[in-house]
């Protein structure tokens, strides 16, 4: 009768710490690639500091030239239900943070990727100014294109 309370204490012991996930994980820093300054990208450094913190972005990739700053989203999957309210808010915030740049904000997948190739690019090329405003010219109509 004993080994059986014990068996049973252990048994639910296994369940609760299974059932344990560490949820920190998720969200105490989204995925975060630092760029070069060499390359004149403090606009899009200081654009994925600000949303570092939340809760509901999983990754976040920016771009910037001298006037455009492309800021692409990863949204979890739940959270999409309010993706367009969200889309706004964090326009209206990036707006207000750089009111001398052009901003695109993406949460599309396919513009995700691409900046984020374009993101690495940079970090291992050190990419030229030029080559950057054609990339980024080049995502940002894909962008208009699919909406």
């Amino acid at each position: 009768m004993n080994s059986r309370k014990i068996t049973l204490l252990l048994f639910f012991i296994i369940f609760l710490a299974g059932c344990n996930h560490n949820e920190s994980s998720y969200s105490d820093n989204p995925n975060i690639t630092h760029l070069s300054t060499s390359s004149n990208q403090e606009a899009a450094i200081q654009a994925k500091e600000l949303f570092t913190d939340r809760e509901d972005i999983e990754a976040v990739h920016a771009v910037n030239t001298k006037d455009t700053l492309l800021v692409t989203i990863e949204i979890p999957h739940h959270e999409r239900f309010s993706l367009e309210e969200k889309s706004k808010t964090y326009q209206k915030e990036l707006e207000r943070a750089f009111p001398d740049f052009t901003i695109e904000l993406s949460t599309d997948k396919k513009i995700i990727i691409e900046t984020a190739k374009l993101e690495e690019k940079i970090v291992k090329n050190n990419l030229i100014e030029d080559e950057i405003k054609k990339q980024m010219e080049k995502i940002i109509h894909l962008s208009k294109e699919q909406t």
